[in-house]
């Protein structure tokens, strides 16, 4: 259906009675003053049913009201109904639609109920007759599908004829509605786009809205242990509260058994988001990613938090602390030493056995490497200029060593040294490691099966899920592999940081550098729900002063005052000590087979 006007010519009809062709004639100059007026700056989509469409010639009443820089399009219910159109034709707030009917239009709504992306924001009922209950009609679902509606109708006992504006309050979000009453239809009194559509959700009156919720999702939802009745509590929990004050509804929260966030398997939803498919949720605040999937299935409120995958592994067992000796220089360092220590005492025993023909060049040479130990050296016997620059160059050199190596091995007694650790999601896939998750229904298996990424496909062909569930401990089953150096823990990140903490292996673990599937985290409501932009635009009041921070950081503070683990005392003990006890042995052994020797001969 192409844009522009649809103007038809047709002979008026006459009908008996003059009130009735009065109400018509209200209808055509109501309609008219609507198009010139308040939506003249606004698209507009009219669908007519076939009695109205013979009543009145609606393209030539909006062809007089005057020509619109706008789109206008013109529809009958049987065009709507098997015409496939653009989306952003029949959802959202682009156009405003216009339905114009004589007769009671139940079975055209309940054909159009499975066009999913039937949803206008703005919606203009205009009934011409005026016996007709419009009661029903504005509780049929798809109706309320509509963030904003408005209901024309003739007064039925009037004695001149007049409009009557309406819109629905709802009393349930779910079943019931309340038909309301705006006032007499004047061009001064709807003269303004916020006197067409007021606020339905201004007060929800005491609303009840039903939640699906899984307690472990800490610091958004977790179970109370303080309060014996394990109450879920968390900063997610706080704002849906304090959503629900300032809108006056209020939430039931149900606890699932099955353990089950939300996918979608052969078509058909589970968990949580199967719950708003399928049951009797209205509303998901468990963090949930925003995925295509899940977007063309269920409204979502903006996001209001950026999340991402985490990978834990175990930090490394330190390196055997008898070997705490060698520590402070690394393997090149001290094949660099032993080198220079050759070239200096060896080449200046030569020197002086030849030139000055010193008797000892043997105990010469041991005597300036000795330096290296600590030992003195008698220098009487180094009378030459040269020889005494080159010893005391050494000397230097010995000075400069000793200091670094006793500051390194201060280190190295106090802080443990570990191997080199895995911080790549490329090294991961190339280790031993096998990536594991617990099997409660999330998109990061399958996501990892089928990338294109080999590194991420790799992890999705080794991955482990672990489908026994122990909701009282529900990560101590990975946890024990990732304590045992043979698997890698895969969570989402806020999750899993204070399942470190509530392990307390927040030392003994470690986070990679590398991050899975980073993106944003959303709630989910029911498919084309009336009032998801105000809860989200409420959420989002709250993220961006600053108020749902701060109800995360309460709650992160509460979960990780305890329990958190420690290091350590602090102190050196004999392990520590280890390597230096080994070496004074060795030096006593070589000290007394010397000694052994010098007797013998």
């Amino acid at each position: 259906m192409p844009f522009g006007y649809f103007l038809k010519a047709r002979q008026a009809h006459s009908y008996g009675h003059c009130t009735y062709q009065e109400n018509v004639i209200l209808v055509q100059d109501t309609l008219g003053t609507l198009v010139s007026g308040p939506l003249r700056d606004h698209g507009l989509l009219l669908v007519v049913d076939d009695d109205s469409e013979r009543l009145m010639d609606v393209g030539q009443v909006v062809a007089a009201a005057g020509a619109s820089h706008m789109p206008i399009l013109l529809l009958t219910q049987l065009s709507l109904l098997h015409t496939a159109h653009p989306a952003y034709h029949t959802q959202g707030s682009l156009f405003t639609t216009i339905l114009l009917f004589q007769h009671d239009p139940t079975s055209f709504h309940l054909l159009l109920a499975n066009n999913k992306h039937w949803n206008p924001s703005y919606l203009v009922l205009f009934c011409l007759d005026a016996h007709l209950n419009t009661t029903t009609v504005l509780s049929l679902p798809i109706v309320q599908r509509s963030r904003f509606i408005l209901l024309l109708q003739p007064a039925a006992k009037a004695s001149r004829p007049r409009l009557l504006a309406f819109t629905s309050r709802p009393t349930d979000v779910r079943h019931s509605v309340k038909k309301a009453i705006l006032g007499v239809w004047s061009p001064s009194k709807f003269h303004s786009w916020e006197a067409l559509f007021p606020p339905r959700f201004h007060g929800f009156g005491g609303q009840v809205l039903r939640v699906p919720m899984l307690c472990f999702d800490e610091p958004f939802i977790y179970f109370d242990r303080e309060n014996m009745a394990g109450d879920c509590i968390g900063a997610n929990a706080d704002a849906a509260e304090t959503i629900g004050n300032k809108l006056n509804f209020r939430m039931k929260f149900y606890y699932m058994d099955e353990i089950v966030w939300g996918v979608k398997q052969n078509g058909t939803w589970k968990g949580m988001l199967g719950e708003l498919m399928c049951k009797d949720g209205d509303l998901v605040i468990n963090t949930q990613g925003i995925t295509l999937e899940a977007v063309n299935d269920f409204d979502s409120t903006y996001p209001y938090w950026e999340g991402s995958y985490g990978i834990v592994l175990e930090v490394p067992q330190p390196l055997p602390q008898w070997r705490n000796i060698l520590y402070p220089f690394s393997p090149l360092t001290w094949g660099l030493v032993f080198l220079t220590t050759v070239v200096i005492s060896f080449p200046l025993a030569f020197i002086l056995h030849r030139l000055h023909h010193t008797s000892d060049f043997t105990g010469l040479s041991l005597k300036v490497a000795a330096v290296l130990l600590g030992q003195a050296m008698d220098d009487r016997k180094v009378r030459m200029w040269w020889a005494r620059v080159w010893l005391t160059s050494w000397w230097l050199v010995v000075e400069i060593l000793a200091v670094v190596y006793t500051g390194n091995l201060v280190a190295v007694l106090t802080i443990p040294a570990y191997p080199s650790r895995i911080q790549t999601v490329d090294d991961l896939a190339k280790s031993h490691y096998i990536p594991s998750m617990i099997d409660y229904g999330d998109i990061v298996p399958e996501a990892l099966k089928s990338s294109e990424n080999p590194t991420l496909a790799t992890l999705g062909d080794k991955l482990f899920l672990d489908t026994n569930h122990n909701p009282s401990n529900p990560y101590g089953f990975l946890l024990s592999k990732v304590l045992a150096s043979t698997h890698a823990l895969i969570c989402s990140l806020d999750y899993l940081i204070f399942t470190l903490h509530k392990a307390k292996v927040t030392h003994t673990t470690y986070v990679l550098n590398d991050k899975l599937f980073r993106g944003y985290v959303t709630w989910y409501l029911r498919r084309n729900t009336p009032y998801t932009t105000i809860i989200s635009d409420h959420l989002t009041r709250l993220v961006e002063t600053g108020i749902y921070a701060k109800m995360l950081e309460t709650h992160k503070a509460k979960l990780t005052e305890k329990g958190t683990q420690v290091r350590g005392d602090g102190v050196l003990n004999l392990g520590h000590l280890q390597g230096s006890f080994i070496m004074l042995a060795l030096g006593l052994v070589a000290a007394s087979l010397t000694l052994m020797l010098e007797c013998l001969v």
